[in-house]
């Protein structure tokens, strides 16, 4: 893949802000309870992924990007997943 100088650049920037989002959500993932711990870790999960799919697309590694999306893919499939169980949960009003 071929990518313009100025992508690269904007990629890198979207990666350095993935990875402070992601030490962000690292806090409250470590003190989760045993009740709500799997919100909070794919609330890290999400962006800590995401740092590498990023980098691989701003070097032009289409391998490494594959392989970043494979784990990246079930993360966000289960964040999709949860909120929509998490709507169907609430109670309709009469």
């Amino acid at each position: 893949m071929d990518i313009p100088s100025a992508a690269r650049w904007l990629l890198l920037a979207a990666a350095a802000a993935q990875f402070v989002y992601a030490v962000r959500a690292l806090r409250p993932a470590l003190r989760s309870g045993p009740g709500e711990r799997v919100d909070p870790w794919l609330a890290f999960a999400d962006p800590a992924v995401g740092v590498p799919v990023t980098l691989a697309l701003a070097f032009g590694n289409l391998t490494a990007f594959l392989v970043a999306m494979a784990v990246l893919g079930p993360i966000l499939a289960t964040q999709l997943v949860r909120s929509l169980a998490a709507r169907r949960k609430k109670p309709t009003p009469a």
